[in-house]
């Protein structure tokens, strides 16, 4: 009974944290405040047109800890290329398992990763396949 109360007590920070917005971060740690890493500057932009979708790529923030991201094209993973800038920022390159050529198709890339703050973000873009508008 002791040994119970012990542990309910030791708990109460916890629960009390997390309910006022806190969370845990990948590495298990509390985080009480952090910033989210940004994902921007895709190519082909968002909503675009092209007539074969072969390849892509994006800036992440300069808080974001690049060994945490994680692509997916379709709905199938993708190993990218990093390339970090001077600024801090990242630039992310990546290409799909074969390219996708079929007119009307609509790709799907979904982005996630975390900063370096333990803070996650998903971040999703389209583009279309078919004749340039």
């Amino acid at each position: 009974m002791r040994l119970k109360t012990i542990i309910a007590c030791a708990t109460l920070p916890l629960i009390a944290a997390t309910a006022s917005g806190a969370a845990l971060s990948h590495h298990g740690g509390l985080i009480l405040d952090c910033t989210p890493p940004l994902f921007f500057e895709e190519s082909p932009a968002n909503e675009s047109s092209v007539e074969v979708f072969d390849r892509f790529s994006f800036t992440a923030s300069d808080n974001t800890d690049g060994a945490t991201l994680k692509i997916w094209v379709d709905g199938k993973p993708v190993t990218p290329t990093i390339t970090p800038q001077r600024s801090g920022r990242l630039t992310v390159e990546g290409r799909p398992e074969a390219p996708i050529g079929q007119p009307g198709a609509r790709v799907r890339i979904l982005i996630n990763g975390f900063s370096k703050d333990g803070c996650e973000r998903s971040h999703a873009y389209y583009v279309h396949v078919g004749p340039k508008a």
